[in-house]
């Protein structure tokens, strides 16, 4: 009688699943590295703008005698001084034109530079966008009945900062706006106007004590 053959059963070749495994964790890690450095690049500031060069002599000593220059004709020129007063009323921003300075004299004034628009996408609009009657230096001509600017450094500052006026209804208009007028000031008035924010300015140092 013949002796049944045995079967033997051979256990799984587990190098070849090592092999397996090693190699989907391979490919996961090399993804995961390149997802994070896209991630890396799409946010990594921009790289600094390099510092040109300085000018040659000569450009160097014709740019510093074209801004003494400019210093000398606004230094000869007037100053005038239009105070605006921002305020809010009922959530949106109103503004007007409080007063004139000019060689030693305030004129007081209520013009108004804002009103309610009617364009439906806009809420308050910038007067003088539509009317050069309306705009700063114009009004100010006018109300000094001079002809034009020519002759005047026109000083626009707001009597409280245009940071706190940032989340109200019409401040952008008011702000933007009125720096459309510093440009506007010179092709329509002659005028050198600027727009100054009072956060720029330095608090006025205090006077000292009087004696007893």
């Amino acid at each position: 009688m013949r002796a049944r053959a045995r079967r033997v059963r051979r256990p799984p070749d587990l190098t070849s699943l090592f092999d397996v495994l090693f190699i989907v964790v391979f490919v996961a890690l090399i993804r995961a590295a390149a997802a994070q450095h896209e991630v890396d690049r799409l946010t990594a500031p921009p790289p600094p703008r390099p510092t040109p060069p300085a000018p040659p002599p000569d450009v160097a000593a014709l740019r510093a005698k074209a801004l003494a220059n400019l210093e000398r004709d606004l230094g000869g020129r007037t100053p005038l001084v239009v105070r605006v007063s921002p305020r809010v009323d009922r959530d949106r921003m109103r503004a007007t034109i409080a007063s004139l300075e000019h060689e030693g004299q305030k004129l007081a004034l209520d013009v108004p530079l804002l009103a309610d628009s009617l364009d439906q996408n806009y809420q308050v609009e910038y007067l003088g966008e539509s009317s050069a009657e309306q705009r700063v230096c114009r009004i100010a001509a006018v109300h000094l009945r001079l002809p034009d600017l020519a002759h005047h450094l026109v000083i626009i500052i707001p009597d409280r900062r245009r940071a706190d006026f940032k989340r109200v209804v019409g401040s952008q208009a008011l702000f933007e706006g009125l720096e459309q007028d510093v440009a506007r000031c010179f092709t329509e008035q002659r005028g050198i106007a600027s727009l100054i924010d009072p956060a720029e300015l330095a608090p006025p140092t205090p006077a000292p004590p009087s004696p007893p």
